[in-house]
């Protein structure tokens, strides 16, 4: 009798140990964890970071890019790299000492994924298909930014016509980088009618209005936002490798020292022939 019911035992206890086995065979092939990297900063270097990170991400089954969306400026991923929020701050400006100081744990280490300048657009109705306002000088943009000019007609166009001055916000590299041309001090007053977070504000601003003028990244520059000579001179991919355009720049990924592991896997793309790609097809400057 014990040995018929120690059999019927084994004969319910036999299917879940098997089922208990496959699933410790399951458990044991799930594979290894994702690794997640965090980049946030420029809005300038968004469109590379982001499009690099999604192609990136198809390829890399263990590792994967999250690029902060919105973008929060230069300073605000130079902030997040210090508190240990991303490991990868986008900027388009070089670190300032002041931000090395405010976070003297952190090595920043500083790779340069693209060329840039910073272009100056205005609305199609001051441009007016190349017969309006097609260039300006440096002392004519301080002037108009400074508010000592106020007129289109100050400087070739319509007369009567008010300027509508658009500019980044505080904190921006793209602004930085501007300021610093055209005023020689990053920190000089404006009287910009409006500021804005990204470039893409300022170009969505600058085509909407009919008496606006703007700065942005060379990525852009669009026909309805065109942009004009500074001091006579185009901004190009030449004029910009030469240095001859007057505000010319590199864009950057900041790391908390020099990049190893997936970090470093990530970064490479970005510098390989198909990351470089990228930077072209999104209107920047290859730095190879």
């Amino acid at each position: 009798m014990n040995n018929q019911k120690n059999l019927a035992i084994k004969k319910i206890l036999a299917p879940i140990i098997v089922l208990a086995f496959i699933a410790t065979i399951f458990t044991g092939c799930t594979g290894p964890s994702v690794t997640t990297i965090k980049a946030n900063g420029s809005s300038t270097v968004f469109p590379v970071a982001n499009k690099c990170a999604e192609n990136f991400n198809k390829q890399e089954a263990n590792v994967q890019v999250e690029v902060g969306a919105p973008p929060v400026g230069s300073g605000g991923g130079i902030k997040l790299l210090g508190e240990g929020s991303v490991q990868i701050a986008d900027a388009s400006r070089p670190i300032k000492q002041s931000e090395r100081d405010q976070y003297p744990n952190v090595d920043f280490y500083e790779t340069s994924i693209a060329a840039d300048g910073v272009a100056i657009i205005v609305s199609p109705d001051i441009y007016d298909s190349g017969t309006g306002v097609t260039g300006l000088t440096t002392a004519q943009v301080r002037g108009i930014y400074n508010g000592t000019i106020t007129d289109w007609g100050e400087v070739g166009g319509p007369s009567g016509t008010a300027i509508n001055i658009n500019e980044r916000e505080t904190g921006s590299g793209t602004r930085d980088t501007f300021m610093d041309a055209i005023f020689d001090d990053e920190d000089a007053e404006t009287q910009a009618t409006q500021s804005w977070s990204s470039n893409s504000d300022v170009q969505n601003a600058v085509a909407g209005a009919s008496n606006a003028i703007g700065y942005v990244g060379l990525g852009y520059v669009s026909n309805s936002a065109p942009d004009i000579t500074l001091d006579g001179v185009a901004a190009t991919e030449a004029t910009i490798i030469a240095g001859t355009y007057p505000i010319s720049r590199s864009l950057y990924m900041y790391t908390d020292g020099e990049p190893t592991g997936d970090i470093k896997l990530f970064i490479d793309y970005i510098l390989s022939t198909e990351g470089q790609a990228i930077v072209a097809e999104e209107g920047f400057i290859p730095v190879q």
